[in-house]
């Protein structure tokens, strides 16, 4: 006789819990077919993006139009979908729809990657090189171990044509601003 399992349910979480301007809300786990539809539009979307051929290209758009419609009809978002009674929550909370967007991207990434990548998009909002190294010196040790010798003499740029930027401190560098903070609950 093989071994026998525990339920499922004392290891599984009931949802992905999203926290949005202090409040909580717990996107359930995807029905079979949802989380089937979203792993095969990964897929599809995976090919459109690798395709090298207009053949290849249109191959994967024709993929993507033969998706099995879901339940609620071809009129609902993305983040309507993956989040399910979610969406309606947040929406009677008055939430902005840039979040929800972003909890249905987030969702959708939980969805079809589990909750390691679901916590990476969310914490980096939803820019992946918010991940690397968070300040100046973090940032020149990555680079001295990842090109070792040869940044330690550094090639001037050209300045034909060019102004400087605007410096700030004693850098001399500029600060630019992204346009986007790095978390989606702007703290």
């Amino acid at each position: 006789m093989g071994a026998k399992l525990g339920d499922l349910d004392e290891y599984w979480s009931p949802g992905l819990t999203l926290t949005v301007r202090g409040r909580e809300y717990v996107v359930p786990l995807a029905s079979a077919e949802l989380g089937l539809w979203c792993r095969r539009l990964a897929q599809i979307t995976g090919d459109v993006h690798t395709a090298s051929t207009e053949e290849e290209m249109r191959a994967a758009v024709e993929r993507i139009e033969a998706l099995p419609e879901l339940p609620g009809g071809p009129d609902l978002s993305l983040p309507e979908r993956v989040l399910g009674p979610v969406y309606q929550q947040m929406a009677d909370a008055g939430v902005e729809d840039p979040y929800i967007q972003f909890c249905g991207q987030t969702g959708y990434i939980w969805i079809i990657g589990g909750e390691e990548a679901a916590e990476r998009f969310w914490k980096s909002g939803g820019r992946p090189e918010a991940l690397s190294p968070a300040n100046r010196q973090e940032r020149r040790a990555a680079g001295r171990s990842s090109t070792g010798a040869a940044g330690a003499t550094r090639t001037p740029a050209s300045t034909s044509g060019t102004r400087s930027p605007t410096t700030s401190g004693g850098s001399g560098r500029a600060r630019r601003s992204r346009g986007r903070k790095s978390s989606p609950t702007g703290g």
